[in-house]
């Protein structure tokens, strides 16, 4: 007896077509073109498929990148190898879920050894599923921002005030807690903004692009952990991109800081605060969604806050710290 899910499989749909085109890996572009032609629904074709000589699917090239090769240009040098592809046995809710992550037009579908049976289009499939799939886009946006903000996905759900009030607090804690802290550095370094008042004039300035990058960089590290995967050369990237972003806010700064204070030390501070700061914030927003993962702590909910702690109250403790150093 057939489980349920197998009832609804790609085998068994009309939306399963078998109109696309299969190549082999070493074919010329010319070769595939004239395929192309032959067949005989080209006019709906969104992709090439290239196939190993036992028949299993090796690579994708999209219809447009190979009209626009070379004739004698070899398959296998134009052909995207990381082939996104669906099980012949998918139900219609992985078939969904292919459509809402990946945005494709089309997807190829194989049989258990790999080989190519057909491909599902989304204008084949989405007119069905339509309602579906956009009530579910909008319920993970939604989450998604619920979350990223500090609220429980079911936050709609919940009728009682006291409730909905005490399951916020504690994120406020973590602002309160940081906020403490920063007017505690301040309180330390009285003396030197009381002897420079231009150094609390740039006080806002010098936080908000610390806490818009550590934000940025979090939102990258939770977006990995809901689609379950950790990419570390992606993070490496994000991470060095936003610090170099932030030497570039911070060498618009500097130039700022010299309309108020015409001596270099000033805005040498505000280069080098805000340089390290960002990369610190960067660092964080990179390292903490993944720790609190580890342990078992929705990251959505306590890293964003923590990270906006952490930022502040490093970003005070830098900017003080030079300007005393530098200016003094």
């Amino acid at each position: 007896m057939s489980r349920p899910d197998e009832e609804h499989s790609l085998l068994r749909s009309d939306r399963l077509s078998r109109d696309f085109v299969a190549v082999g890996a070493g074919d010329t572009v010319a070769q595939a073109l004239e395929k192309l032609r032959a067949s005989p629904g080209s006019s709906e074709i969104f992709y090439c498929y290239a196939c190993a000589p036992d028949g299993r699917l090796v690579g994708v090239v999209p219809i447009r990148k190979l009209i626009r090769a070379a004739p004698e240009e070899l398959i296998s040098s134009l052909m995207f190898t990381r082939v996104v592809k669906l099980p012949a046995d998918a139900p219609d809710s992985l078939v969904e879920d292919f459509f809402v992550t990946y945005r494709f037009l089309a997807f190829p579908v194989v049989d258990a050894e790999g080989r190519i049976v057909g491909v599902v289009e989304v204008n084949n499939f989405v007119d069905t599923f339509s309602d579906t799939l956009f009530d579910e886009v909008e319920g993970r946006v939604r989450d998604g921002v619920f979350r990223f903000v500090g609220l429980p996905s079911d936050e709609m759900k919940e009728t009682r005030p006291l409730h909905m009030a005490l399951r916020r607090f504690p994120w406020l804690l973590v602002n309160i807690g940081g906020g403490f802290l920063a007017a505690t550095i301040s309180r330390l370094f009285e003396e030197t903004v009381e002897r420079l008042v231009v150094v609390a004039a740039f006080i806002p300035m010098v936080l908000v692009l610390s806490e818009s990058l550590g934000v940025q960089t979090t939102a990258v590290s939770a977006s990995m952990l809901a689609d379950q995967r950790v990419d570390a050369p992606l993070m490496r990237r994000e991470v060095l991109a936003t610090s170099l972003a932030g030497i570039m806010a911070a060498l618009v700064v500097s130039v700022l800081g010299l309309v108020y204070s015409p001596d270099l030390a000033f805005p040498l501070a505000l280069l080098i605060a805000i340089s390290l700061s960002t990369a610190l914030a960067a660092s964080l927003g990179a390292v903490l969604p993944f720790l609190f993962h580890r342990f078992n702590v929705d990251p959505h909910l306590a890293a964003a806050p923590l990270v906006l702690a952490l930022s502040d109250n490093l970003t005070l403790l830098t900017y003080f710290l030079l300007v005393r150093g530098l200016v003094s």
